[in-house]
């Protein structure tokens, strides 16, 4: 697998213009995602630095798709987008749980990583119980502007976008929220992980699509208070740290 690694990384540093390594040590700034969350190029980047320096399976840190299988497999639910995925594992284990799995992305960078590593067998429990592996499940890797609803139009059962969201607030993060919530189906579930960094007790974590959500009387629903309620609702998930 790390050859592997190895091996697509040194292709991608072809495409880029990154910094010496001495600078590497001294700047930290590649951990930052783009400030603009529109700007391939600088996405692109981004991903080759977490690449390079060996952290890219940090993306999955947070991802446990144990509650979400069991809710979906309950309801009868099998297409899901990963919108912004960057190079996330989770679309390949849900589309090894079985699912049609779309993963869409701005970067081409990050597409290639994806599709080129796979997912060895002992990753998918990261994410899903052993059993939860079904047959018949595939995936697609789509280069796209999320706001551009044309793309990758749907409906799907559900949508997973994680920490994607919320870069969005300075731009518009309405505007992100309904172009996704459009390629949702009219009984679907839209996943939406916010991660508030700057969290500190006594305080509360912020969601920060929460308030879109309320705006637009959504439904919450977090997948263990029972069957899933009628139309669409919203699945939201906080981490910190």
């Amino acid at each position: 697998m790390l050859s592997k690694i190895n091996q697509l990384f040194s292709r991608l540093l072809t495409h880029s213009d990154s910094r010496s390594d001495a600078n590497d040590d001294l700047e930290l700034d590649w951990l930052n995602p783009p400030r603009d969350p529109l700007n391939t190029a600088a996405w692109d980047t981004f991903w080759i630095e977490h690449v390079r320096h060996g952290v890219w399976a940090l993306s999955d840190m947070f991802c446990d798709d144990r509650p979400l299988v069991s809710a979906m497999n309950s309801a009868g639910m099998n297409t899901i987008l990963c919108a912004g995925f960057g190079v996330s594992q989770e679309p390949l284990a849900l589309s090894q749980a079985g699912f049609d799995v779309v993963a869409m992305d701005i970067s081409p960078q990050a597409i290639e990583f994806s599709r080129s590593l796979g997912l060895p067998p002992e990753r998918f429990t990261l994410f899903c119980d052993p059993e939860m592996r079904r047959l018949g499940g595939k995936i697609d890797f789509v280069t796209g502007n999320i706001l551009d609803d044309a793309v990758c139009s749907g409906p799907f059962d559900v949508i997973i976008e994680r920490r994607t969201a919320q870069l969005y607030a300075e731009h518009d993060l309405g505007v992100l929220m309904a172009a996704l919530a459009k390629r949702l189906s009219p009984d679907g579930i839209f996943f939406s992980h916010c991660h508030d960094g700057r969290w500190r007790p006594p305080g509360r974590p912020t969601h920060f699509t929460r308030p879109w959500f309320q705006e637009n009387r959504w439904v919450v629903w977090n997948g263990r208070s029972g069957k899933k309620p009628k139309g669409q609702v919203a699945w939201l998930f906080t981490t910190t740290g």
